[in-house]
């Protein structure tokens, strides 16, 4: 299947009953829709609480409030249009963020869909699906809600037992076939017996339908940043279509190699382990390179940005990347590409990346410095392979090389992430070739052990105490807490919660101040982050940002890493939209 053709030509307009596509605090004009893709923010009621977020958001794009939608939602639309349906996206986490008096209920109440489907993929999003269903059902009780995601598989009988909002959920992944199959079987008025992957209740008890066998399950999934683009036009409702929130400050690209993975991280509910007993039979799955070549094709014509590559291309083989790189060249493609890494990789592929790509920056996520610690994460590679791999990085021309570091792990203690800070240290100091800087991040594994991960499903034998088990014990954390130190659902053998809590702002305070020493942070910007670290340590007043954009401890993000935008027709609006948003939030904080 290709993609559908982006159109230049299409115009702006704006008449009497329909608010400027740059007026996106308004309400957009009800416009019907097969199905609406609902984002919620993690607290539904965030703008009205004192929240402490703390560095949950601190190493992903997104804020606290998780505003980044799934990838899946882009795909899953563009496969309803191309087969003759509607759809759009209402992120409103963004729009909430983006305008303290925009009006969710209002919003909700004009978004006029026939099947409102909210994603519960993290569970951090388990208290904004749940108000947004019940909102849904408040102003269109005879429209259906629908649930999908990891968290929602996991949780599925227990969510159709205890949430009257929610009629279907749609477990597991690869769901684009099965998501036509339940609009047209519905639309129909035909049973739902035969929709695959499909949780529903009938006759009040809950059914379960039977996962589709698909051989190609890949060949539905398509990332195309030309919908997005043209269903904010028609829609009129550019931020409810952003991936998140500062995407449009700098606009970035993204694909996947991959569904599933190969790796067993015992934290993560995306592992292999995880995976292959909730959400897919066989992990991973490849996704054809010609596919990929295709999706950053489509980015560069329309927002024309850097891409970031989910999955690791070292790992998917020699075949695979040396394809994927042949398909660039063969339709010209260069785009910066933000690549991530499970493993160290060699020589030989530094060499093709750097043959195939002009620009190019890397990331992994070793977990910790202990190298027995990392091994009982489920990552078995030592230091020397780690530091030999970031040299060859900087060898072979990358932008920069950023590395997360975790808290929070299996018989860490807090002397254990205090050298961490140690060895980061040594290793943002190095002078690497070309130029390239190593930026470091340590940050707590919050707010949730991911249910179906090896350290959930075996806690015990890991060292964990997890406190929440099902779906509604989840959401009170997220209603009852005021700090992310409330949200957590697990301490373990060698640290507990408020142990955790302690060692994220201690070490903290030390990467701020190694950000300081090596010129990363100027004086201002580490007094300031500082003083937001010291405030929650001491348990004073803190003062959160208006918008709760914020983040507590890196105050620049390295993640933000290329602003490499060649010119095309979207991504001038895109700047365009950028300073109206400028403008517009002057003129309301006057």
């Amino acid at each position: 299947m290709k993609p559908i053709p982006f159109n230049s030509d299409v115009q702006f307009r704006q008449d009497s009953s329909t608010p400027c596509v740059l007026g996106c605090n308004a309400i957009p004009g009800i416009m019907n829709a097969d199905v609406a893709f609902i984002h919620p923010p993690s607290i539904y009621d965030f703008r009205k609480k004192n929240l402490r977020e703390g560095p949950v958001g601190d190493v992903i794009p997104s804020t606290p409030l998780f505003e980044m939608y799934p990838v899946g939602f882009v795909s899953m639309l563009n496969y309803l249009i191309q087969n003759g349906h509607s759809g759009r996206i209402s992120n409103i986490a963004v729009l909430m963020l983006s305008d303290r008096n925009f009006d969710a209920e209002r919003y909700i109440r004009n978004l006029d869909a026939e099947i409102y489907g909210i994603d519960l993929h993290w569970l951090p999003h388990v208290h904004g699906a749940f108000k947004i269903a019940e909102m849904v059902k408040k102003y269109h009780p005879d429209r259906k809600v629908l649930l999908g995601g990891f968290s929602a598989t996991y949780f599925a009988e227990d969510i159709m037992r205890t949430n009257p909002y929610v009629d279907f959920i749609l477990s597991g992944d690869f769901v684009e076939k099965q998501l036509l199959s339940l609009v047209e079987n519905y639309q129909g008025n035909r049973s739902l017996d035969s929709v695959p992957n499909l949780v529903y209740r009938q006759e009040g008890k809950v059914r379960t339908n039977p996962r589709l066998r698909d051989e190609n399950p890949g060949d539905a999934v398509f990332i195309d940043y030309g919908i997005l683009v043209k269903n904010s036009i028609k829609y009129h409702d550019v931020k409810g279509h952003l991936p998140y929130y500062s995407w449009i400050e700098n606009p970035i690209g993204m694909t996947l190699i991959q569904r599933g993975c190969q790796m067993n991280c015992g934290f993560c509910g995306g592992s292999n382990f995880a995976y292959r007993n909730h959400y897919f039979f066989t992990a991973p799955v490849r996704r054809d390179p010609a596919r990929v070549a295709d999706e950053m094709l489509v980015v560069k014509e329309t927002i024309n940005s850097p891409m970031f590559v989910a999955g690791d291309l070292n790992l998917a083989g020699e075949k695979y990347y040396d394809r994927l790189f042949t398909e660039l060249k063969e339709r010209g493609l260069d785009l910066p590409l933000l690549t991530e890494y499970f493993y160290p990789p060699g020589e030989d592929f530094f060499r093709s990346l750097s043959h195939s790509v002009s620009e190019f920056a890397c990331e992994m996520s070793p977990e910790s410095s202990n190298e027995r610690i990392r091994r009982i994460t489920g990552k078995r590679y030592g230091n020397s392979q780690l530091e030999k791999s970031i040299d060859l990085a900087g060898k072979f021309g990358s932008r920069k090389f950023d590395l997360y570091l975790t808290i929070g792990l299996p018989e860490q203690t807090g002397e254990d992430v205090l050298s961490d800070c140690g060895y980061l240290e040594s290793l943002m100091r190095k002078r690497y070739a070309n130029g390239m800087q190593m930026y470091g991040f340590i940050s707590p594994l919050a707010p949730f052990v991911d249910p179906g991960s090896l350290f959930y499903e075996n806690s015990e034998k890991y060292g964990y105490k997890i406190t929440a088990r099902n779906v509604m014990a989840y959401y009170d954390l997220l209603e009852r807490g005021l700090s992310w130190v409330d949200y957590l659902n697990y301490e373990t053998k060698w640290m507990s919660r408020d142990e955790i809590a302690r060692t994220t702002y201690v070490s903290g305070l030390m990467m701020t101040d190694i950000a300081g020493r090596l010129g990363y942070l100027t004086s201002d910007e580490r007094h300031q982050i500082r003083e937001k670290i010291l405030q929650y340590m001491n348990g004073s007043e803190y003062e959160a940002g208006e918008d709760k954009s914020s983040h507590l401890t890196y105050l620049i993000k390295e993640i933000d890493w290329s602003h490499r935008h060649g010119i095309s027709a979207v991504s001038l609006l895109v700047l365009a939209y950028h300073y109206y948003e400028i403008l517009r939030r002057t003129i309301t904080s006057a």
